[in-house]
C-alpha cells in the first residue's frame, strides 16, 4: 500500500505543474495598443515581476515586465496596471526596522493589482512580504498610502508606526460621509483598505466592468460523505517480556467531511475536518521468550478519527481538479471492546496495559486525490504511527494506516 501511495504522490507532483495553464486576458503595450492574449496564470499570491503570454495556444510564449507594457488583466482573476514612481521600501521585520519616521522612498517600476476600481482606485504591491497600497482618483497620477513601522529614536525596545495613510483617506473621502465614517477604523490592510474603497466607488460603479476581472471571493463550503477501504499495517506490540507484530489486516471505513473553501487564489485552498470510523478486528499472537510461548491478545479495536487538515486543490479544466491534503489527527476516541493489551502465559494473564481512551495530536496523515464535477472524489491517504497506550502502562503499541477514499459531495 506504501508504493501504491508514493506512486500517487508523485503522479499529483507531476500534474500540480501541468495544471498551470494560459488564461483569457489582455495586455496594453506602451504603444496603448490593446491585444487579447492568453496569459499564463500562476496565482500570484502577490505581485508579479514579469508575466508570460501566447497571442493563441499554438504560439510561442513571450515573457514581459513591467517597463514594456502600461497594463494587463486575466479575466475573472484580476487587473494589473504598471506604476513607475515612489515606493516606500523600508523593511518591516521588526529585527531591522528603520529607525526614522519618514518614509523611505525609492523609484520603482512595477506592477501593481487593483483592488477596487470607480471614482477611487485602490491598488497594491507586495514587497518582501509587506504589503505597500497606492490610490488614484480615477485615471488622475497613483500615489502612495503611507504606513511604516519604525523604532523611535532607533531604540530597538521600542516601536512606533507612521499613520500618515489615515490622513490621507480623509482627504480623499473628505467629500464622502459614510465613508468619512469608516476612515478612523480602517487597518492598513487589504480587506479594511478594500472596504473603505468599495464603499465609495459601489455607489456609481458599472457592475458588468467590475465583474469582468474582480475573482471569486466568497468561502464556500461543502458537505460530503466518504466510505472507503482502510489497510493497516502490522500493528506493533510489546510487554514486559517481549514484543511482535499483529498482521496487517483490511476494513472499511466511513467519514463525513466538512470542507470551508477559502475566498482567495482562486479558491484552491480549503481547510477540513473530517470525523471517520474505522475498526481494527480483534486478533492474537505468539512469541517465545527464554524458551516459553507467551501470547499477546486485543478485542477488535474501533475508533473515531477526527483530523484537521489543508487542502489545494490544482484546475485541469471546468470539471476536473486534482488535490493534495496534509493534516494532523487532533481527536481520536476509542470504541468497542478493545480496552487492553493483554499477555498471557499457559493460559493465565499476567500483563495487561490499557489503551488510551482519548488521543490529542498523536498523528499525522497526508493524502491526495481527484475530484469530479465537485461531486465525486477518489483519495488515496497516509496515516502516520502513533500510540494507542500510554507511557506509564506496562507495555506499548502503535498503528499506522492507509486509506482508499470514496467521496461523493452531498452540497
Amino acid at each position: 500500500m506504501r508504493k501504491t501511495f508514493l506512486v500517487f504522490l508523485l503522479f499529483f507532483v507531476f500534474f500540480s505543474n501541468a495544471q498551470v495553464k494560459f488564461e483569457k486576458g489582455y495586455l496594453i503595450t506602451n504603444d496603448g495598443e490593446k491585444k487579447e492574449v492568453l496569459i499564463k496564470n500562476m496565482d500570484w499570491t502577490g505581485t508579479p515581476k514579469d508575466i508570460s503570454y501566447k497571442t493563441n495556444e499554438q504560439s510561442s510564449q513571450i515573457t514581459v515586465n513591467p517597463t514594456d507594457i502600461k497594463e494587463f488583466g486575466i479575466y475573472g482573476a484580476g487587473k494589473y496596471i504598471t506604476y513607475n514612481g515612489p515606493v516606500e521600501s523600508s523593511y518591516d521585520d521588526l529585527s531591522i526596522l528603520s529607525g526614522q519616521y519618514d518614509p523611505i522612498f525609492k523609484d520603482e517600476t512595477i506592477f501593481l493589482k487593483e483592488l477596487s476600481a470607480g471614482n477611487k482606485n485602490l491598488y497594491y504591491y507586495n514587497l518582501r512580504n509587506a504589503v505597500k497600497f497606492f490610490y488614484s482618483d480615477g485615471n488622475s497620477e497613483i500615489k502612495p498610502l503611507i504606513y511604516k513601522r519604525y523604532n523611535p529614536q532607533g531604540d530597538q525596545s521600542k516601536v512606533a508606526t507612521n499613520d500618515t495613510y489615515i490622513s490621507q483617506l480623509k482627504e480623499i473621502f473628505k467629500d464622502d460621509s459614510a465613508a468619512t465614517v469608516l476612515v478612523p477604523k480602517t487597518k492598513y490592510s487589504i480587506s479594511s483598505l478594500t472596504k473603505i474603497f468599495s464603499l465609495h466607488n459601489d455607489k456609481d460603479a458599472d457592475p458588468n466592468i467590475k465583474k469582468e476581472f474582480l475573482a471569486e471571493t466568497k468561502s464556500k463550503y461543502n458537505l460530503s460523505i466518504r466510505p472507503g477501504v482502510i489497510f493497516f499495517n502490522p500493528i506493533e506490540a510489546s510487554n514486559p517480556v517481549g514484543e511482535g507484530n499483529f498482521p496487517s489486516k483490511t476494513n472499511f471505513r466511513i467519514g463525513v467531511e466538512a470542507e470551508w473553501v477559502l475566498p482567495f487564489n482562486k479558491n484552491k485552498w480549503s481547510i477540513l475536518i473530517e470525523p471517520t470510523y474505522s475498526f481494527y478486528s480483534n486478533d492474537k499472537m505468539s512469541f517465545k521468550s527464554r524458551d516459553q510461548l507467551y501470547t499477546i491478545s486485543f478485542d477488535s479495536y474501533s475508533f473515531i478519527n477526527i483530523p484537521l487538515s489543508i487542502r489545494h486543490h490544482m484546475y485541469l479544466n471546468n470539471k476536473s481538479k486534482l488535490f493534495v491534503n496534509v493534516g494532523i489527527d487532533a481527536l481520536n476516541f476509542q470504541l468497542g471492546n478493545g480496552k487492553n493489551l493483554e499477555t498471557d502465559y499457559d493460559g493465565e494473564v499476567f500483563s495487561r496495559a490499557k489503551l488510551s481512551p482519548v488521543l490529542l495530536f498523536q498523528g499525522f496523515s497526508a493524502g491526495a486525490g481527484f475530484t469530479y464535477n465537485n461531486k465525486f472524489t477518489i483519495e488515496a491517504r497516509y496515516n502516520g504511527r502513533y500510540s494507542l497506550i500510554p507511557v506509564r502502562e506496562p507495555g506499548g503499541m502503535a498503528i499506522k494506516y492507509s486509506s482508499i477514499i470514496l467521496g461523493y459531495n452531498i452540497f
